[in-house]
């Protein structure tokens, strides 16, 4: 009986895994083909190589997402979760990160090789407690420790 059990929990989580997988794959179909997916469920969806240029993410579950060598100049990422992210070459020039939540990135080692010239960072949440603010009226982040 208790084999039974443990057998029928397994279909089960498996069933949710399969149908988990599914949504992502539908949710990364969307974006591709529309530009649009807000609060659309990416996490850990493959999204490396493809040019998302103004693509509406505000909001979207990017965690985990494999997002290398894919452009996000202009996209609206306001409010995303992005977590456990790849972002190498990934450029991020005039994109809006406004209150995203990347908690686990380092601020200093994400966008040190990553082009970000007027990406909104206001409100930002990063590593070590950094929040980013407004700009700075003489460059800079506007980026601290809280």
């Amino acid at each position: 009986m208790k084999g039974i059990i443990t057998i029928i929990l397994l279909l089960g989580l498996h069933a949710t895994a399969t149908a988990d997988a599914l949504k992502g794959l539908a949710a990364k179909d969307q974006l591709l083909n529309t530009g649009n997916c807000p609060t659309c469920d990416l996490s850990g969806v493959d999204l490396s190589g493809h040019d998302l240029k103004g693509a509406n993410l505000a909001g979207a579950n990017l965690s985990g997402a494999n997002l290398r060598n894919t452009s996000l100049r202009g996209a609206n990422l306001q409010g995303a979760a992005m977590l456990r992210l790849n972002l190498s070459d990934t450029p991020l020039a005039g994109a809006n990160l406004k209150d995203a939540d990347m908690s686990d990135l380092d601020i200093d080692m994400v966008f040190e090789y990553v082009e970000i010239i007027g990406t909104q960072l206001e409100g930002a949440r990063f590593k070590y407690g950094v929040v980013c603010g407004p700009p700075p009226n003489k460059g800079g982040w506007g980026c601290q420790h809280l």
